[in-house]
């Protein structure tokens, strides 16, 4: 992942990681949990136009569905790639405020081993 967008996890707490809202109840969309950002803010946006346009019949509810998630996924991309953590989409959940540096994968595994043995100490 790019560095920016590492250092946004990191600077995140829980709280800052907030469910995508369904605009429409005839246009149903997967939530999922995101930093608040322009991505965010122009997800909501297109989320509204594309059921606009269902509305309209300008397009079919599958195809503006698939639209949406084109737009999700390639702001998915353009944060994770290519570090524009202002309009990309940083999906997280709450856990992302227990992310306070960067870890290898060894080091994590090393953690939670420790707190476990810790834990199962203090129930003897």
């Amino acid at each position: 992942a790019h560095p920016d967008f590492k250092k946004a996890f990191i600077r995140a707490n829980a709280r800052d990681a907030m469910p995508t809202v369904q605009l429409d109840e005839k246009f149903p969309v997967i939530p999922v949990r995101a930093l608040v950002n322009e991505g965010t803010k122009r997800f909501m946006q297109k989320q509204r136009e594309a059921a606009d346009r269902v509305e309209a019949g300008e397009v079919e509810l599958k195809d503006a569905q698939l639209d949406i998630e084109h737009f999700w996924a390639g702001a998915l991309k353009q944060a994770v790639i290519d570090g524009d953590v202002e309009n990309g989409s940083l999906m997280a959940g709450q856990s992302v405020g227990m992310v306070k540096s960067e870890q290898s994968i060894q080091e994590i595994i090393d953690e939670l081993v420790a707190q476990a043995g810790h834990a199962l100490t203090a129930r003897k």
